[in-house]
């Protein structure tokens, strides 16, 4: 997509707003289900242990669906762009993020590969994500965590986790100096083993993305 005379970059899946049965990653077992194994917990389970056990409840979630309103903030325009579409997961390592409108496009990292495609233009791109160092830590801070995999998403982050069962926040701050060139850090909110929300700070603005689970 161009804005200002200039093409935007891809915009991997940002992350919100749910009651239970909305969020993404809380699809299948279903969410109540993975509430419980997280309400089971001891109560002095805080910190690194919560984190863990969410991670295990994150893990459990094998495949899920969603529908999503993303805005994206940038200094050029007014107001922000607004596009909508569905993200889906499966495990291990399969996600995507389909942009329906304004202008479709399709963006799915699964294993090692990305693939970018824009129907409009009819052009589809095929990329090894460890060619692209600046993009690897991006995906990885929602597939990792989506996955469950805490290992991976601290190769490529610093992680700060805090709150409780019902409702937890981890900011995630790129290790990478290359990559906090271009995006200063990514907060996730969730409740159980639903992501609620994704905000990506960049330096040149912001995007956030509502979800509401299909599955």
């Amino acid at each position: 997509m161009k804005v200002g005379g200039r093409e935007l970059p891809p915009n991997p899946p940002s992350f919100p707003v749910t009651k239970e049965g909305r969020g993404f990653g809380g699809g299948s077992p279903p969410l109540t289900f993975c509430r419980r194994i997280l309400l089971a917990l001891p109560l002095a389970a805080q910190g690194p242990d919560l984190l863990r056990e969410l991670m295990a409840a994150l893990a459990a979630v094998r495949e899920s669906r969603a529908t999503f309103t993303e805005e994206r903030e940038i200094p050029e325009l007014d107001r922000p762009l607004t596009s909508r579409g569905v993200l889906a997961w499966r495990a291990p390592d399969r996600m995507e993020k389909h942009t329906i409108e304004p202008v479709e496009e399709r963006f799915l990292a699964e294993g090692d590969s990305l693939v970018l495609e824009h129907p409009a233009r009819g052009s589809r791109e095929v990329l090894a994500l460890d060619a692209m160092p600046e993009i690897r830590p991006v995906v990885e801070a929602i597939r990792a965590t989506l996955a469950g995999d805490l290992a991976t998403l601290r190769e490529h982050h610093e992680v700060a986790f805090s709150g409780s069962r019902a409702r937890w926040r981890m900011v995630l701050t790129p290790r990478s100096v290359r990559v906090r060139a271009a995006v200063q850090r990514i907060i996730l909110e969730g409740e159980g083993a639903a992501i609620l929300v994704m905000e990506t700070q960049m330096r040149d603005g912001r995007a956030r993305m509502a979800i509401s689970s299909t599955r």
